[in-house]
This record gives C-alpha cells, structure tokens and sequence, in this order.
C-alpha cells in the first residue's frame, strides 16, 4: 500500500522557505558586520580586541546563515522531488524515447548512405507520431499530440 507524504512534503516547504529566507538574512548581515570591520583603524590593543570579537560574531553570523541556506534549500528540493519524477515519468520520457529512436535511426541510415558499416537499430517497435499523446494540464486525459482543445474537458491543452 503506498503512503500518502502529501502533509510531510508541505510541512517540509513550510520549514523549508522560512529557513531559506532567515539563512540569506544572516548570510547578508554576517558579511556587511565583517565587510564593516576592515575600514576601522587598529590602534590601540582594545580596539584590535573588539574588531577581533566583531569579526568573530560576523563568521558565526556567516556560518550560521550558510548553514539555515543550505537546509533550506534541502527541504525544498526534497518536498519537490517528486514533481520533477512524475513529470520526468509521464510527460517528458515518451518524448525522450521518441527523440532516442529518431536520432538511431538518423545515425544508422547516415553511415549507411555514406558507404560505412551496415547499421541497424535494436529497436523492434516502429515510433508513429499518432503514438505520440501529450497530456491535458486540466484533466490529465491523454490527448493526440496534434490536437488543439482536449476531447474530455474541452479546454485549451
């Protein structure tokens, strides 16, 4: 039985964006606290003390914030990963396929005609664009690639 992530995926891009968002501020403070301490002139030893103590909240800002980015960015990828997958699975690899079995066939008869070695290619399923669907944004139907409006819903694929 497959389980349903759907609330853990959200409740990963709700800490996920917060996370991106107050790393980038710390990031930013934390490099303009340090960026501010090379203009100041070290003179005396208590002077040098506080730039060294500045300079050591200003990493620390740098860290910390690198740190909430890099997590940040972690929990929106993994709260997307599965989009990308199904998208990849269902809309992009047919054309990927399609695309594979036309530059084979390209390649083998290319060489052919130009008196190389005799090619053919593995695949025993002839590709017809009429195999070709691409699928409605609105309904999911899968509709021909040649096809304007969809059959099932009537809106604009």
């Amino acid at each position: 039985m497959k389980k349903d992530y759907t609330g853990v995926k959200k409740g990963m891009l709700a800490v996920g964006i917060p996370l991106l968002i107050l790393g980038v501020i710390f990031l930013i403070l934390g490099l303009m606290s340090f960026g501010s301490g090379f203009g100041s002139s070290a003179g005396s030893f208590t002077e040098m003390n506080q730039f060294a103590s500045k300079g050591f909240s200003s990493i620390m800002f740098i860290a910390g914030g690198g740190f909430l980015l890099i997590i940040g960015v972690a929990l929106i990828y993994f709260s997307q990963i599965g989009r990308v997958a199904s998208y990849v699975a269902t809309e992009a690899s047919p054309a990927i396929e399609t695309v594979g079995h036309a530059v084979g066939k390209g390649v083998a008869g290319g060489i052919s005609e130009a008196g190389g070695i005799k090619m053919t290619t593995d695949s025993k399923e002839s590709v017809d664009t009429k195999d070709i669907r691409i699928k409605c944004r609105h309904c999911g139907f899968l509709e021909s690639i040649d096809a304007e409006f969809c059959s099932k819903c009537g809106k604009k694929v």
